[in-house]
């Protein structure tokens, strides 16, 4: 059903590429400051004169507040601008990240630091839903699968490109504050030119309601699961030296929470009237399948941008222990290494999108999950002396092949939802792909922790172990990291499934 507020006329001044560009250009600075803050956390703790014993777990909550709200700000920006049009909610979400990225910047105290990623977090986390919303409003049907693709690529590498871009700014000034004053400027030139682009488009007449019980359900569940499946990577701090611990008491309780949390939310969207999610799509074959592939490329993502800077930390820590600008070092490499996955990600997603087009969804679908589980399976060999070049040829394999499938699964998905409801699926879109990779990490973490534990144990009568203990421990590491890749090899492998069960042409004309 064609919206009546978009005719030729009006949008005929309005230039999708131009308009493209623009809203990536705030998409990426937001993703950016995701994980920019990693990098500067120990300045930060040290400029506001806060214990690193003590208190670190409260300053961790400046990375974690930042997802959680990103999450949150997701589940319901979508849907506010399918009723208050897409041009007013993303201005009111660019406005709101750079009023956050002020408050961090000049923040006195770490309560004023942590309020301001919140801010920060609940404009970035929509501006993404919206663009993609608005994206499949401007462009025709032929070319909307390849906008969609750039748009997902460009949010998911500046979340990976956080720590080195954090790490470049932070190696050359030495001021976590610039990190944030730097926003504002590209902000204002974004928000200044998105204006222009945008002036002719309409605002549609409000259709429906908004869903504040389900927002409400869903919005808990995600944090809830994102709280209890997080409290695993407290593991992560025994890495391969220390004792195994089990996850915290409250772990297991918060993920049965998320659970029920989840099924009052089908629950009350199955009565509504005009509910937040169409539950229809999950009817839909194509859309089923699509929503099943997009977690399985949240959880293999997951997957590889943890293990790599696990696998450098620990060679390098293991071999050059009394090196004390060793973690700095690590992080760098562990930054350029994990963007061999992320380039090629945001490269490939552009020709998913002109495949999706010319052969509908399930070519490059099959196609990218295919090449992604090559790499994965190439990945689990990784040695004690895997190379630099090895890993980068094999995690821009991995790149390639999750970037062809960005765009199929988006399209599928908005096109599936009507004009009227963009927003809300481009939000379901990349709310699945967090949840994937939440589970992912979760998994990684408790899988991880456990495994190195049982092969220590088990090879404490190895003569290596006396011998060359660095070696022992490296080999350890190893053959940790190759099981957990195997992980994402079996996502691939259930992505596949699901994608050859989508019919061979997506139909793109859904009307909702």
């Amino acid at each position: 059903m064609k919206n009546p507020a978009l005719t030729n006329v009006e949008t005929r001044t309005v230039d999708p590429r131009l308009t493209l560009a623009l809203v990536c250009l705030a998409i990426f600075i937001g993703a950016v400051d995701l994980t920019v803050i990693s990098a500067a956390l120990p300045k930060v703790m040290i400029d506001l004169r806060l214990a690193l014993d003590t208190e670190l777990n409260r300053a961790s909550w400046a990375v974690s507040g930042y997802l959680l709200a990103y999450t949150v700000s997701i589940t319901f920006m979508g849907r506010l601008s399918d009723l208050f049009g897409r041009r007013k909610v993303y201005f009111l979400c660019l406005i709101t990240f750079l009023l956050g990225s002020a408050v961090v910047a000049a923040a006195p105290n770490l309560t004023i630091l942590i309020v301001g990623r919140v801010i920060q977090a609940l404009g970035a986390g929509a501006m993404v839903p919206v663009s993609m919303a608005l994206v499949g409003d401007l462009f025709p049907v032929g070319q909307r699968a390849a906008a969609l693709g750039v748009i997902g690529a460009v949010d998911t590498a500046g979340w990976m490109v956080g720590h080195l871009y954090g790490g470049v700014l932070m190696r050359l000034f030495d001021d976590w504050r610039l990190l944030f004053w730097l926003n504002l400027p590209i902000g204002a030139v974004a928000l200044g030119l998105t204006w222009y682009a945008l002036r002719n488009v309409p605002t549609p007449p409000r259709v429906g309601s908004f869903d504040w019980p389900g927002t409400v359900l869903l919005s808990a569940g995600l944090v809830v699961l994102n709280v209890g499946l997080a409290a695993g990577s407290e593991l992560g701090a025994t890495d391969f030296y220390g004792e195994r611990l089990g996850p915290p008491p409250y772990a297991g309780p918060l993920v049965g929470l998320a659970l029920v949390l989840f099924a009052l939310f089908v629950w009350v969207e199955r009565r509504s009237a005009d509910p937040l999610i169409g539950l229809e799509l999950f009817t839909r074959r194509d859309t089923a399948m699509a929503c099943i592939i997009n977690v399985m490329v949240g959880f293999g993502l997951a997957i590889a941008i943890t293990n790599v800077p696990l696998y450098i930390n620990t060679r390098l820590l293991l071999y050059h222990p009394t090196d004390s600008d060793i973690l700095r070092i690590a992080a760098w490499d562990a930054g350029w290494m994990l963007s061999a996955l992320t380039l090629t990600m945001a490269v490939a997603a552009l020709p998913g999108g002109l495949l999706t087009a010319r052969f509908g969804a399930r070519l490059p679908t099959i196609l990218g999950l295919g090449l992604a589980l090559v790499g994965y399976l190439l990945m689990t060999f990784w040695g004690p002396e895997a190379t630099y070049l090895r890993m980068g040829l094999e995690l821009a394999l991995t790149g390639i092949g999750l970037g062809l499938v960005i765009a199929p699964v988006a399209d599928t998905v908005v096109a599936a939802a009507g004009e009227d409801r963009r927003g809300a699926a481009s939000a379901l879109v990349i709310a699945l792909r967090l949840v994937g990779m939440t589970v992912g990490v979760a998994l990684l973490t408790l899988w991880g922790v456990h495994r190195q534990d049982v092969l220590r144990r088990a090879g404490a009568d190895n003569p290596l172990a006396l011998t060359d203990p660095a070696r022992f421990l490296m080999e350890i590491a190893a053959n940790v990291i190759g099981e957990t890749f195997l992980f994402g090899a079996a996502a691939c492998v259930i992505g596949l499934v699901a994608g050859w069960f989508m019919r061979r042409w997506v139909v793109t004309h859904y009307t909702g």
